[in-house]
């Protein structure tokens, strides 16, 4: 079942996990409706195992060397220095 937000008629919003269809809910004599767009959530801490951005782009010009060897350059219009520097490598 899956987690639901409900509002009443004064905004007061609840969140209660129920069947699938459910528009419509009665809590402690309070009616609330079902709200149209879900609210968004996030999670807060430390991602773990998520690699930095800079290791990504490396792993991927080592992905290409290894495909296409040094010539996946020749289309680019910077050097492999100018790239180097770019992502400070």
């Amino acid at each position: 079942m899956p987690i639901y937000d409900f509002r009443d008629e004064l905004g007061n919003t609840i969140e209660k996990v129920v069947p699938v269809g459910t528009t419509k809910l009665v809590q402690n004599g309070k009616s609330y409706k079902k709200v149209p767009v879900p609210s968004g959530f996030s999670f807060i801490g430390r991602a773990v195992g998520v690699v930095p951005q800079g290791e990504q782009v490396k792993a991927g010009y080592h992905k290409l060397e290894q495909d296409k060897g040094s010539r996946f350059l020749d289309r680019s219009p910077f050097t492999a220095k100018q790239i180097k520097k770019a992502w400070g490598f």
